[in-house]
């Protein structure tokens, strides 16, 4: 669809969805053929389905491993007291790079630069993840949980065990991680 654009040259695709003040900072085909893009505020995908940004806050994972970027991203499933973002990871999403670039060093930096803290938590039979990520362009820190298994319902105990730990962990991160490094 898009054909094999020049190097620096960005599909107009793109060019049209990047919000205001957004500027691409590396892009690549892919043998695929899409093109993955990174920006400030996330990792962009244009395929023959659309244009899709996956925000960095938002991406649980990113592995280069023989030449193929595997990206994990979560979707909110919910939001508990506190303004905590219930997460789930999607299946990966595997694609291959048509060459080296600095794309997948950003992916890397900006995945990695999103958070702030993170721990493991246990509570009532429940395990998993809670996040304090940065969002660029907004101050203060995102609250995320990512459990392991099915969460069907608010279960009291696991609220409070992921609040409790969350409050640890923004004790921890101190103030110069409320600033919007990302």
């Amino acid at each position: 669809m898009f054909g094999r654009w020049r190097r620096g040259a960005i599909p107009p695709e793109l060019r049209a969805a990047l919000g205001r003040g957004e500027e691409v900072l590396a892009a690549v085909p892919t043998v695929e053929g899409s093109t993955l893009a990174a920006s400030r505020f996330g990792l962009w995908r244009v395929d023959t389905l659309g244009v899709q940004r996956w925000d960095w806050a938002m991406i649980s994972k990113a592995v280069l491993r023989d030449g193929i970027l595997q990206v994990t991203v979560a979707d909110e499933i919910g939001i508990w007291p506190g303004d905590i973002a219930v997460l789930r990871d999607r299946a990966p999403y595997l694609v291959r790079p048509e060459r080296a670039s600095r794309l997948t060093d950003i992916v890397h930096e900006r995945v990695r630069r999103s958070v702030a803290a993170v721990e493991r938590v246990d509570a009532d039979g429940h395990a998993g993840w809670v996040v304090l990520r940065r969002v660029p362009g907004r101050d203060g820190l995102a609250a995320q949980y990512r459990p392991d298994g099915a969460i069907s319902e608010e279960d009291p105990a696991v609220v409070a065990a992921v609040a409790a730990r969350l409050a640890r962990l923004r004790a921890g991160a101190g103030p110069s991680a409320l600033l919007d490094e990302a």
